[in-house]
């Protein structure tokens, strides 16, 4: 068995694909063609910093009922089904006040100066304003939504749904901007070894989790220290609080989960964030997760909970 990786930044992240076969590397190379195919698509067609994506349309044309593709319609059911997972804490509708927040642009440098829409003056309402039908879906007048807070965590499971199908795939991991989906063995029949950095330190590892082998496990991780900056003198980072439509005031810097898909590890690790510390693993862990690792603003002891544990002393 040989193990074989890609890396390309999409999603406005690095991307990473790796896979365990024995096949042909004509045929591997196929496979990791639909596999990027299938991720670029994705962001082209529900990106909030695309003007042209079938997201942008449908918030261009919010209040009417619109016709939406299947794939589209399977993103908007998966972001309600987050929302009442987490009692609303997950909401799509807050792309006004992340805005206003200042969080307008994409993060990729190459991207930074992109024409992108402007919603800073539309509504936060809640999840249930959205509505889906068959083959429609529609959002109140005044609002818009990201499905950035869902979206890697969404995709993660199409990639690995397309491998799952497959018998040449000993094993795989795929890491989406830090959210890794996974199953299987490695090249040497060991099953992944998925490590979570320490984010006080920047250079050593923090916890890590063993994946099972047989079941697809993901580990999603949330932060406040990456996607951030200053607006009028005042800091923001990326996380809303959806109870106050204001970056998360919160004593955590980082929050991994770990859970058997990897939208709801994505959604439970921002909510982990957003809620205090003494709150994040009770609210987590009775809602899919089978791990949470908590680490502070300020040094000090990171918490462990479930699959999530402390590196090996070394």
């Amino acid at each position: 068995m040989l193990r074989h990786a890609q890396t390309r930044i999409a999603l406005g992240s690095p991307v990473t694909l790796t896979m365990v076969s024995d096949s042909r590397q004509p045929v591997i190379d196929e496979l990791f063609r639909q596999l990027w195919l299938q991720i670029f698509e994705f962001e082209k067609r529900f990106s909030r910093f695309l003007p042209a994506s079938e997201l942008s349309h449908f918030n261009h044309e919010a209040a009417d009922r619109q016709l939406v593709s299947a794939e589209f319609r399977d993103l908007l059911l998966a972001a309600k089904q987050m929302a009442a997972l987490t009692d609303d804490l997950y909401n799509p509708f807050v792309l006004p006040a992340l805005q206003r927040a200042g969080y307008t642009h994409s993060m990729v440098a190459a991207h930074a100066h992109d024409q992108v829409d402007d919603y800073s003056n539309r509504s936060v309402v809640s999840p249930d304003k959205l509505k889906v039908g068959d083959n429609w879906a529609s959002i109140p007048y005044g609002t818009a939504i990201d499905l950035g807070g869902c979206g890697k965590g969404y995709a993660g499971d199409l990639l690995a749904d397309l491998i799952d199908a497959r018998s040449d795939i000993q094993g795989y991991w795929f890491s989406l901007g830090g959210d890794i989906v996974a199953r299987g063995l490695d090249e040497q029949g060991s099953p992944w070894v998925i490590q979570v950095e320490d984010t006080a330190t920047s250079s050593g590892i923090a916890g890590q989790c063993e994946t099972s082998g047989r079941e697809r496990y993901a580990v999603a991780t949330s932060s406040i220290l990456r996607r951030k900056g200053v607006k009028d003198g005042r800091a923001w980072h990326h996380i809303i609080d959806p109870r106050t439509n204001q970056p998360a005031r919160t004593d955590t810097a980082t929050a991994s989960v770990c859970a058997r898909t990897a939208l709801v590890a994505d959604v439970l690790a921002s909510c982990a964030v957003i809620l205090d510390s003494e709150q994040a693993v009770d609210f987590v862990m009775p809602r899919g997760a089978t791990g949470a690792l908590l680490q502070p603003k300020q040094l000090g002891f990171i918490t462990y909970h479930g699959d999530l544990t402390p590196p090996p002393a070394t």
